[in-house]
Order: structure tokens, then C-alpha cells, then sequence
């Protein structure tokens, strides 16, 4: 079995805040590794802002005025979740798809291409995305085919996107996946699921602890106070191995086997997010995401 090697390659979608306008863009800074036989980890899951940047991405030309996404369901269809599964996730996309007026735009960019498209989205709904981060948390509610269609899209993205910093510097081809059943239970290692202060240290069900220290933070944080219960951020509770977050906990992780999500999540208790346990599916579910793996080779 190839080497796990646990530096992410880095592909983050990123809010950038200007004087003049505000968007979304996608950022393709890579570490390159030292050798070829090694399979690389994302160290977040999948996010909402990753998904709408992939929409907006892969459905439309470039454009000198801004879209209303509600005008192109008939294009956008197949890429969007199961939008009646509640959470912050449907809430968010939600408020792409509702009917704007002109001057309530925001800025799509992926940094594959060289322009951005404008999307309307209320400047109401647009300061609740901003203020409570909800592009941080992970797509939810999409289908195994779909989640497949978006590994193809983003090694698109590294192997036409990611150029060495120097002519000489060695290039190279990436191949992004799913993982293995065996893949995944490889990397999920027992994690207790308190600390020495009795605190959750990651998102399992009915882990919202009010007593602990951090619970007065919680009440200006209305996507952490449904830990336990819903998803929250990606970049959420300790690393469980370097730099990669939420391996256990917050959303059941699809793998190569379609039907068999492992790592446990929201929904499922603490023992459950061990190796060797899995999560079925048959459907789309608000416990249910993924995140990208990679192999890479020289060219």
C-alpha cells in the first residue's frame, strides 16, 4: 500500500474583501511532493463555496452582466443538492437561486480562468454568508455521481491550472479520487471524544457541551450551536492528523464504494466515526460529503 503522506494539497476556496466589490475565488497553491508513490489528503471537506464556485464555473461563458441563477435551473440542475435537506448549506445556496434585483451582486471566480461572472444574491442574504462564514460549511445533500463529476472537474482544474514557479522546476499530473473503504479506515485513528476538560473534540451526535468553556462564544456563533445536530465548519474542532481536519466527525466522508461513507458524523455517535465502522446511504443525506484525495506524478 502506497505511503499516506498527510501535507494537503491546497485547493481553498477563499473570500477576498475589497473596497470595490467582494467574491469567491478559487485558489490553486499546491506543495509538491518529494516523490510520486505518495497519496495526498485535502485537509477540509468539500465546502458550499466550493460547490457554487463549480457551478458557476462549469455552466457558464464568460459574461459582461451579472447572472441570475434562478434564470438557468434548466443548466444548473444536475449540480445542485437535494435543496429540501434543511441546513446552513440549502440555506446558502438558497440565496443563490433567489430572483435579484440589479446592484445586489457578487463576484464568482475561479483561478483556473481568467475572468470572473457576477451572480446576484441579496446584499441581506450576502452579509449573513459573510458574518457567519457559511461558505466554510461542507456541501451536503449531493448525490455519490455528483460528488464524482466534481473529483473529475477539480483534477481538470490541477492539471490545466497549476504551473511551476520556475521553468526548470519539475511538472507534474494529478489524479484525484475518492478513497477505498481501506484507504479511509487506514487514516481514521482513535480519537477520543472528550478532552481532559470533558469538551467534544469533534462533531458527533448530541456533542453540544453548554458547560464547557468555550459555550458563552456559542451564542454569537449560530452555526456552532447546532453541533451535534448539523455540520458546522470545515475548519472546525483539532486536526486529527497534519493539517487535515474533520477526518472523523462533521459529515460522513463517500468513498470509492458507492453506498459506504465512513468517519461518522453529526448524525451518528462517537463510536461509530472509528475504522472499521461505516455509514450506508442510498440517498442524498445532511450528514453525507466527501473530500478530495490525490496521487501525483512527475510528467
Amino acid at each position: 500500500m502506497n505511503n499516506q503522506l498527510f501535507k494537503p494539497v491546497a485547493t481553498l476556496i477563499f473570500l477576498a474583501l475589497f473596497t470595490s466589490c467582494r467574491f469567491v475565488s478559487f485558489s490553486t497553491h499546491v506543495y509538491l511532493p518529494e516523490n510520486s508513490d505518495k497519496n495526498f489528503i485535502s485537509p477540509l471537506e468539500v465546502t458550499t463555496g466550493d460547490w457554487i464556485t463549480y457551478i458557476v464555473a462549469t455552466s457558464f461563458e464568460k459574461s459582461d452582466t451579472f447572472i441570475n441563477l434562478s434564470d438557468h435551473i434548466d443548466i444548473i440542475s444536475s449540480k445542485l443538492p437535494d435543496l429540501e435537506i434543511p441546513g446552513w448549506s440549502s440555506y446558502t445556496i438558497k440565496a443563490f437561486l433567489r430572483k435579484e434585483n440589479e446592484g445586489d451582486g457578487q463576484l464568482v471566480c475561479n483561478g483556473c480562468i481568467k475572468w470572473c461572472n457576477g451572480i446576484y444574491v441579496s446584499n441581506t442574504s450576502w452579509d449573513s454568508i459573510i458574518k457567519y462564514r457559511l461558505l466554510d460549511v461542507p456541501i451536503v445533500g449531493i448525490t455519490y455521481d455528483q460528488a464524482m463529476e466534481y473529483v473529475a472537474y477539480h483534477q481538470n482544474i490541477l492539471n490545466n491550472c497549476t504551473e511551476p514557479k520556475k521553468k526548470k522546476e519539475e511538472q507534474y499530473r494529478y489524479e484525484c479520487f475518492l478513497p477505498t473503504p481501506a484507504q479511509l479506515d487506514s487514516v481514521l485513528t482513535s480519537v477520543d471524544s472528550v478532552n481532559v476538560k470533558g469538551c467534544p473534540t469533534f462533531n458527533y451526535k448530541n456533542c453540544l457541551c453548554l458547560d464547557c468553556s468555550y459555550a458563552k462564544k456559542l451564542k454569537k456563533m449560530p452555526v456552532a450551536l447546532r453541533s451535534g445536530k448539523e455540520p458546522v465548519y470545515v475548519w472546525a474542532y483539532y486536526q486529527q492528523l497534519d493539517e487535515v481536519y474533520n477526518l472523523v466527525g462533521n459529515v460522513a466522508e463517500m468513498t470509492s464504494e458507492k453506498g459506504i461513507a465512513k468517519g461518522g458524523s453529526c448524525s451518528h455517535f462517537a463510536s461509530e466515526a472509528t475504522a472499521g465502522k461505516s455509514q450506508e446511504y442510498s440517498k442524498p443525506e445532511q450528514w453525507l460529503g466527501f473530500r478530495i484525495w490525490y496521487r501525483v506524478y512527475p510528467k
